[in-house]
């Protein structure tokens, strides 16, 4: 039976509908901030990818791509599936990065992602035969008067093969002409907690059909960002298992490595290039190409969500991750978003060699609803996580400032569900 795309569409505005500086800050406060379900496309958005070509059966189902979308001197690493960023990536990353070269980072402001200075920009070209459905203007508005233009789009390769770029600093003569005279759907939001300086403006032009062959110019990568954000989801494909399946859309639980739909000599070279930004670090465990999915079900291992109900709409703020790194799986990763901070719960990372017994940095898949505390420090930060699991599909997280040792109490928590 084919599944319909519909719900592949309902997440398109939730994921791109972002800040400039960071990809996955969804709006949460500020002037014109519409309703979680307000700010998702009408049905409908998308209906042009049913009118794409069928996609190829046997054994060239899945060679839709014959080009790097970047020069070859013009890119550095290609960062697997699963990245982990809190809170604006604070699950495993449904899409890879293509690491900009020549990429300068501004000194950080404490508190707010790192930016990266301009003059980085480098051509984009269509990786493959493909047609551009949905494009996205985001606009970043400084105090100052200053506007930061970004765009990115959704793409279909074929009738059930989606992809999607982010952070796109430019566009193609072709598309500036094939959007002009069109009227976008917009909106404005701010998000003074973490830039008090600026606000966002976000346009998308819905049912686009604009056709591309593959390695045409289609625009600019990096700009104000050090990535290219590549996103495939192939509705082809059966989900990948989450403990609790009704909570994750399509546009997640079918997201694929886009190097697997390159031919074999092509993937085996790209394949090279997974690792960290500069490549000092490469992913060699398989799956190599990453993974979202990594919930064990009944025990603390995978994703958890803060006060969701039905599907999970794409804000991650304030979720919760217990999972391995995506480019060195040895080390596990307690990715904790900002749904603790009201009570001094911190937001962060914390990473480590997961223990196989004991009560201290435990793998996660051997933490289970036993009634005990467990406590997980990388070594580097003064506060330590707390973890228990009241039940097999709740887990509540805490903090301590002292040490792991002797008997843990959780004392104030948050808790996530499945």
């Amino acid at each position: 039976m084919k599944r319909a795309l519909a719900p592949l569409a309902a997440l398109v505005l939730a994921a791109t509908a972002l800040p400039a500086a960071s990809a996955s800050v969804a709006p949460t406060e500020g002037r014109n901030v519409p309703s979680a379900t307000a700010s998702l496309p009408r049905q409908g958005d998308m209906d042009t990818l049913q009118e794409l070509p069928n996609c190829p059966t046997g054994a060239k189902a899945n060679q839709l791509l014959t080009r790097f979308p970047l020069n070859a001197s013009d890119h550095g690493g290609i960062i697997p599936l699963g990245n982990l960023m809190p809170t604006s990536h604070t699950l495993p990353t449904a899409h890879m990065y293509v690491a900009i070269a020549g990429t300068t980072y501004l000194p950080q402001i404490p508190g707010q992602p790192p930016e990266v200075a301009p003059g980085n920009d480098k051509k984009l070209y269509a990786p493959g035969r493909m047609w551009i459905v949905q494009l996205n203007t985001f606009d970043t508005l400084f105090d100052d008067g200053t506007v930061r233009h970004e765009f990115d789009y959704w793409f279909g390769l074929c009738n059930q093969v989606t992809g999607r770029f982010g952070h796109v600093s430019g566009i193609s003569s072709k598309l500036a002409k094939a959007i002009k005279g069109l009227k976008p759907d917009c909106f404005e939001y701010s998000i003074p907690t973490q830039w008090p300086d600026r606000s966002f403006r976000s346009c998308a032009y819905n049912n686009l059909k604009i056709a591309l062959t593959a390695g045409e110019l289609i625009g600019d990568a990096g700009g104000h960002n050090g990535n290219l954000d590549f996103k495939l989801v192939d509705m082809r494909r059966p989900d990948a298992k989450f403990a609790n399946q009704s909570r994750w859309l399509p546009e997640v639980a079918r997201a694929v490595c886009f190097l697997d739909y390159y031919p074999a000599k092509l993937k085996k070279k790209f394949y090279g290039f997974l690792g960290n930004h500069d490549l000092s670090i490469k992913r060699t465990v398989e799956p190599r190409c990453g993974q979202i999915a990594q919930d064990v079900a009944g025990t603390a291992k995978g994703a958890w969500l803060y006060q969701v109900t039905g599907w999970f709409l794409g804000r991650e703020d304030d979720q919760l991750a217990l999972v391995n790194d995506n480019i060195e799986p040895q080390y596990q990763v307690v990715s904790m978003g900002a749904a603790g901070l009201s009570k001094g719960i911190p937001s962060g990372s914390w990473r480590f060699i997961p223990q196989k017994s004991g009560q201290v940095n435990r793998d996660f898949s051997q933490v289970k609803p036993d009634g005990k505390v467990y406590c997980y420090d990388d070594g580097r930060q003064e506060a330590k996580m707390l973890i228990t699991m009241p039940s097999a599909t709740k887990v509540r997280v805490g903090t301590t400032t002292g040490s792991c040792t002797g008997t843990l109490t959780i004392g104030e928590y948050v808790e996530f569900d499945r």
